[in-house]
Parts: C-alpha cells; sequence; structure tokens
C-alpha cells in the first residue's frame, strides 16, 4: 500500500506538527506489523488423543474369555462321556 492510501483517513484531523505526527503514526504502524508478525495461532491444531478404551477393547475381550470359557466347558463334558463310554 502507498502512503497516500494508508493515510486516505486521517486528512481531516488536526495535528499542530506534522512532522511528529507523521513519526507517531509511522511507529503505530510499525509496532503493529510487528505484532502480526509475532503473532502465535490461537487454534490447537495437534492430533487429537487417542482413547485408551478403545484400544484395549474390553468388551470385545470379555466375549472372548466368555466364549473360552463355555468351549472348555463343553470339552470337559465330552472327555467326561468319552471316559464314560470307555
Amino acid at each position: 500500500l502507498t502512503k497516500h492510501n494508508m493515510d486516505r483517513g486521517r486528512k481531516a484531523m488536526p495535528v499542530q506538527n506534522k512532522a511528529c505526527m507523521e513519526r507517531y503514526i509511522q511507529r503505530c504502524q510499525e509496532r503493529h506489523k510487528q505484532k502480526l508478525r509475532d503473532m502465535k495461532c490461537s487454534i490447537d491444531n495437534k492430533c487429537p488423543r487417542a482413547a485408551s478404551h478403545l484400544k484395549t477393547k474390553a468388551k470385545k475381550n470379555s466375549l472372548m474369555e466368555d466364549r473360552f470359557a463355555q468351549i472348555e466347558t463343553e470339552n470337559r463334558i465330552l472327555l467326561e462321556k468319552m471316559s464314560h463310554i470307555m
């Protein structure tokens, strides 16, 4: 942007000393530009934390344990029947 475009709203402001006012405006603009350069993002862009309860799959493990217990029980019953036959 040119100086003319940046000062278009300040033309009607009466000032005592134009040189001092221009320096003040320049300092304000530089401070503003520096703040824009130093600005940190305020949005968290990190990946969401992994939910540990989804990794363990407790319900699936519980169902598998129940199934294995049922198979063990059936195997024991079959073994008892086979031993009774012999």
